[in-house]
């Protein structure tokens, strides 16, 4: 009986040293609300004289031009008729921005609550073809009618009870969105231009694609599919696995990279497209390139990136015959890979600061390494949609274009988009 008091005591004893009342001191991202007319911003002008090039992000180039994503205001027009000599030349004004994508003569991307299409048929004259409103989420106002335009952030240490709704937001998230009667926002209902969320341009590394006569646009857990045409109108949302980061669409198949697994979606009905397979991989960033039978994807780890540094840093080969059962041929080690494209039976991946590395690609299930160039710095790759002999590459510093030699693997470097 002795020993079980004791045991008894003992026990009280730790659990009376769990704290679980009082206050506790944490830093964080503090976000209070910005409201405004809604309708003033989506009626702001599109194209407005050059602007400064800050904050840049995704990029897109065409037969004589190039457009540079400023985060949150809208797109730099730079003038590539001279690759030596990209000039900046107007700015197309499209508020909290951070996705776009280009096919044909549309330019497509997310604003605020909606989304919309823009004519860039003469990319000096952008002209509105459609808006569909809220498309991500609905609008909120405060007590004055005003709707939700964004946040102020600031960095701030502060007090809150342990076991409070705040002080469980912070310590999931590390911020807190506040409304006008300081009240917490569940990050859920914020749409994803106000949170953060983003990723890098064309290529592989999008969140927005285009096709089969429909939009595909990814947030962090759902696929949101619009139709496309002249009047664009959301048709449905799916549920996809968390962490979603890329898409790309090829042969009636959506395939999304998330930071847990490469998922392989039906678009034979493109309104309601539904999930094949998916191939769980270690917890890393992840990009996809789907390329006949196989598809390629590559994971990275880097912890101030938003992934895994204990994952991996391969580029992964899968074979799709059995698109149900979808199994990587081949892993191959690299340092820090990023986007991809494929030029000329050449698979180019970007490895960031660590360069770029071309494969041989002839067999695609069997790939070769034949050349890494070190003085390349490469994030995401494109190939120019009117010469195959000239690519562009995104970089911590800007963009810079190469004309290839494909016989001899000769990269010379041609003009350049600094960022300021």
């Amino acid at each position: 009986m002795k020993k079980l008091l004791t045991i008894i005591a003992i026990a009280s004893l730790f659990v009376s040293c769990i704290k679980t009342k009082g206050d506790i001191s944490m830093t964080y991202d503090k976000a209070q609300a910005i409201y405004g007319d809604l309708d003033s911003l989506r009626s702001l002008p599109f194209l407005i004289q050059k602007q400064p090039l800050e904050n840049p992000k995704s990029f897109f180039i065409s037969r004589d031009y190039i457009l540079v994503g400023e985060r949150n205001k809208g797109i730099h027009i730079y003038d590539n008729i001279d690759m030596q000599n990209p000039q900046r030349m107007s700015f197309i004004q499209i508020p909290h921005n951070r996705e776009f994508y280009v096919k044909d003569n549309f330019l497509y991307a997310e604003t605020l609550y909606d989304f919309i299409k823009i004519d860039i048929t003469d990319v000096y004259n952008p002209v509105l073809v459609s808006r569909a409103e809220n498309v991500f989420w609905e609008t909120q106002y405060n007590d004055k009618g005003q709707a939700l335009i964004g946040f102020h952030f600031d960095r701030v240490t502060e007090s809150f009870e342990i076991n409070s709704p705040e002080a469980k937001a912070i310590k999931k998230e590390g911020k807190l969105f506040l409304d006008y009667k300081k009240n917490v926002i569940p990050e859920s209902l914020i749409p994803t231009s106000f949170t953060g969320v983003y990723a890098t341009g064309k290529g592989t590394l999008n969140r927005i694609s285009v096709d089969y006569d429909h939009i595909y646009v990814i947030s962090d857990k759902k696929l949101h599919v619009i139709q496309d045409g002249n009047v664009i109108t959301k048709v449905n949302e799916k549920n996809i696995s968390a962490g979603s980061e890329t898409i790309y669409t090829a042969n009636n198949r959506i395939y999304i990279g998330s930071t847990t697994d490469m998922a392989i979606l039906n678009a034979n009905n493109p309104s309601n497209p539904t999930r094949i397979s998916s191939l769980e991989h270690t917890e890393s960033c992840d990009p996809v390139l789907p390329y006949g039978n196989v598809a390629y994807y590559t994971l990275r780890s880097v912890a101030n990136e938003g992934c895994n540094d204990i994952g991996e840093n391969t580029l992964n080969v899968v074979d799709l015959s059995n698109e149900h059962e979808p199994t990587v041929l081949e892993s191959i080690e690299l340092d820090s890979p990023y986007g991809m494209t494929m030029v000329m039976n050449y698979l180019l991946v970007g490895q960031g600061a660590n360069g770029l590395t071309i494969f041989n690609a002839v067999n695609p299930s069997q790939i070769v390494e034949v050349m890494h160039v070190n003085n390349v710095e490469a994030f995401d790759v494109m190939l120019h949609p009117l010469h195959s002999n000239i690519i562009i590459v995104s970089n911590s510093t800007g963009l810079q274009q190469f004309q290839v030699n494909w016989n001899t693997l000769q990269f010379t470097p041609l003009g350049q988009i600094v960022y300021n």
